[in-house]
């Protein structure tokens, strides 16, 4: 059943990789560069105030250390045809289960190594801790993790909802002394901690593996759960087989789109308008990476750097607009209307100016408050609208015509 395992997980990641090209392409990666480079800078700067005086200093990396413990879920891989087929094999589902768990283990400890990286220089600052305490929080975190997972067995098995509940509240009582022991203790304590909450739970959870049945519908209930935020999360990048964008009424909306006069030249800018605005593939886009500029930009204070931001988001944001144009090339209706590409191209062309006018104001009211030297910012926002005006004439329409041509 070890070997069963490895297959599957060998076919699930093959999968996935093919997706994770598309999530990690090179705008995301060029935004998160940005995002990481912005967040380093105003960290750096940040952790050289701070001293032990700075009392919320422990209780913000024991809230980040809290919510890293939750992230990754035990992947069992399971399927809805197991529940028939794997029937007969029940009492061989126990290597199985171990193979799970053990690959389970693997990615939260990057998540874990990530949160104690990120909190380590504000606890040097705060606590004057030392590399080797670094590696017990890490070890302390981890332990607390391989707790956690062996936790989330409880559901698989048909047992007492009152008494998984009650276990669930004993791991995070002691996962928060574990943490508060640490900080406030010394951190060997929580390390200590740590070992005593895996130890109860390896306890527990060998007895279920021995005394109780396995509970196929609600174990493969929660693989589908947990495969559906992963496929949720890359359909925000590309569309996933049976995962599709939510489409919402938004009335809220309708003041302006009325706006539009309704002529036959305008029907492209009206069906273009409407689809972004109920629709969440190019609107969340949009919404997303503007948010990111924000964000970006509120910790920023150098001109450089506040011009190569914001020029590269609202670069961006354009770019990945332009697919907008075939939305609607898979829609019998739209080859009947009297009205040629032309028409598209300027209903496209249109509502991008539009989009990244919206950005370019926010931005250069950002310029404003963010950079101390006027002039700067007054060559920030001459730049923003200039790239919007050369990326709506020239750039965008060229795109356009190679689409056509192919």
């Amino acid at each position: 059943m070890q070997q069963f395992y490895k297959d599957r997980l060998s076919r699930h990641q093959t999968k996935l990789i093919r997706y994770l090209k598309y999530v990690f392409n090179d705008h995301v990666v060029l935004i998160s560069s940005f995002l990481l480079g912005g967040f380093g800078l105003y960290y750096s700067d940040l952790v050289k105030t701070l001293d032990s005086r700075f009392i919320l200093g422990k209780p913000l990396i024991g809230l980040i250390w809290l919510m890293a413990l939750f992230t990754g879920h035990l992947a069992t891989l399971m399927k809805d045809a197991d529940k028939v087929f794997l029937l007969p094999k029940e009492r061989q589902m126990t290597a199985y289960l171990k193979a799970a768990y053990r690959h389970s283990l693997v990615l939260p400890l990057s998540f874990l190594l990530l949160a104690a990286g990120i909190s380590m220089p504000l606890l040097v600052a705060v606590a004057r801790s030392s590399i080797l305490d670094f590696a017990i929080f890490v070890l302390m975190l981890w332990l607390l993790k391989a707790s956690h997972l062996l936790q989330q067995f409880n559901p698989c098995f048909l047992a007492n909802q009152k008494t998984q509940k009650k276990e669930q509240l004993i791991w995070l009582l002691l996962a928060l002394v574990a943490i508060i022991s640490s900080l406030y203790l010394h951190s060997l304590a929580g390390l200590l901690v740590a070992i005593v909450s895996l130890i109860i739970q390896f306890s527990a959870t060998k007895k279920t593996f021995a005394t109780k049945n396995l509970d196929w519908e609600n174990m493969i209930s929660n693989e589908q759960q947990r495969m559906k935020r992963i496929y949720q999360f890359i359909n925000m990048f590309t569309d996933v087989p049976g995962i599709s964008g939510k489409v919402k009424r938004r009335r809220l909306f309708d003041g302006l789109l009325n706006k539009i006069k309704k002529t036959s030249e305008n029907t492209y800018l009206y069906l273009y308008s409407r689809s972004f605005v109920r629709g969440a593939e190019y609107s969340g886009l949009f919404i997303r990476l503007t948010l990111v500029g924000i964000i970006v930009l509120i910790f920023l204070n150098e001109f450089m750097l506040v011009l190569i931001v914001s020029l590269v988001i609202i670069y961006l944001i354009g770019f990945q607009m332009i697919p907008m144009y075939g939305q609607f090339d898979y829609m019998v209706m739209t080859e009947l209307y009297p009205l040629n590409n032309q028409a598209k191209k300027k209903a496209v062309n249109t509502l991008v100016r539009l989009l990244l006018l919206i950005v370019g104001v926010i931005f250069s009211l950002l310029a404003l408050i963010v950079l101390p030297n006027k002039l700067d910012s007054l060559m920030v926002i001459a730049a923003i609208f200039v790239e919007i005006l050369l990326f709506t004439t020239l750039y965008l329409p060229s795109r356009l015509r190679k689409i056509d041509r192919f």
